[in-house]
């Protein structure tokens, strides 16, 4: 049976919404019986090889600062690449950079089938950053020649796609995914309850960073606690924005009422205690947490941005509020807080869109769908030549 190689810049026990997908999918066409290696970057103290749930990771030796650190991961994967060039037919790359690069190289000499997926949109997304470099701009040229396919989440991603020349027919929308039993059934920490006992939670997941737009949280925190001083936020993750939002937590005399988290191995006990899932993210791909948030069956709130609209099927199964909008998201939070039975409804229309659009089963199918028609056109192009 042919294998899939998978590239990507960072892989578990690194943990990001990229490298969260790579290892659902790697599990998942594992799984189906097929070959699966993932070759990326070695950091320090993980292995070279191992063996994860069915395939094989590989990390090949990358060193020196910036832009040499890239070129010599490049010249790694693609020596795997090389050697295993009997056992696969297909490229999967994650992310339109160094990975991304690799595996058009692979493509044009080794006589492989690549396919690319493009993870985010707007001024931080691979698309807007790469027109902004010479470095970028020969990717993007590679990609147009190269790439068999391009994998975009929505189609936001897949117009600023389009605008770089790359042709419509080999764009293929396919959304992240999860396994939705997974959070559903979630068991809850008793000493979490017990803590935050008679709370209304409000739960963010995520790095504390620029980007997901956390002080507008706070700030609408703060108000929304004069009408409903019955809420707790809880922030799991971290990031270089944390000392500045513990500062302002404390300027706003919130601190007693925010707990931060931290990082969290199982976000899933987190999931089980939370009332409201907010994301006030002002840029954002196709969100993990969201999805996470929404199998848990909790009704999420989160701004117009990526692909969140079309998640949350613009509205009909969560709240999208303005960027910024201190006023809007803290009337919000307290309107719901006094109303359970919309916050249930909300919570069953998100776990309804899960089950139908984006279990792992669904998303995992369509990819398995995808290679086959790669290899398939593989083979008949040998055969016409």
């Amino acid at each position: 049976m042919s294998g899939v190689v998978m590239l990507v810049n960072e892989f578990s026990p690194i943990s990001g919404g990229s490298e969260k997908q790579a290892e659902r999918l790697a599990t998942f066409m594992a799984a189906q019986g097929k070959p699966v290696w993932v070759i990326t970057r070695r950091f320090s103290g993980l292995l070279a090889e191992e063996k994860r749930d069915g395939f094989t990771v590989l990390r090949p030796p990358s060193f020196g600062p910036g832009k040499l650190k890239t070129l010599t991961f490049i010249f790694g994967a693609i020596w795997h690449l090389w050697r295993l060039r009997r056992e696969y037919k297909v490229i999967h790359a994650h992310m339109l950079f160094g990975a991304a690069f690799a595996a058009v190289l692979a493509r044009r000499f080794l006589q492989k089938r690549v396919l690319v997926k493009l993870g985010s949109s707007g001024p931080a997304g691979e698309i807007e950053v790469s027109r902004r470099t010479l470095r970028g701009k020969v990717r993007l040229a590679l990609l147009r020649r190269w790439a068999d396919r391009i994998i975009v989440l929505d189609e936001i991603i897949q117009a600023e796609a389009i605008s770089v020349g790359i042709l419509p027919e080999k764009i293929k929308l396919i959304s992240n995914g999860i396994d939705a039993t997974l959070f559903y059934t979630a068991t809850k920490n008793k000493e979490l309850e017990t803590t935050f006992k008679g709370k209304t939670i409000v739960l963010f997941v995520g790095r504390l960073v620029k980007e997901k737009s956390i002080p507008t949280l706070l700030n609408a925190f703060e108000k929304a606690l004069k009408n409903s001083p019955n809420l707790h936020l809880i922030l799991v993750g971290k990031g270089p924005d944390q000392s500045m939002l513990e500062s302002l937590a404390k300027e706003l005399k919130i601190q007693h009422q925010i707990t931060f988290a931290g990082n969290q191995d199982d976000v899933r006990p987190y999931l089980a205690l939370a009332d409201i899932f907010v994301l006030p993210s002002n840029t954002e791909g196709m969100s993990n947490a969201l999805l996470e948030g929404m199998a848990a069956g909790i009704p999420c709130l989160a701004t117009p941005v990526g692909a969140s609209p079309s998640v949350l099927d613009h509205g009909k199964c969560g709240l999208l509020l303005p960027v910024g909008d201190v006023d809007i998201w803290a009337q919000t939070l307290s309107e719901l807080d006094h109303d359970p039975e919309r916050r249930a409804s909300l919570g069953q229309a998100a776990r309804r869109r899960i089950m139908s659009e984006y279990d792992f089963s669904i998303i995992g199918t369509r990819y398995q769908s995808l290679y086959a028609e790669l290899v398939n056109f593989d083979v008949n192009a040998t055969r016409r030549g």
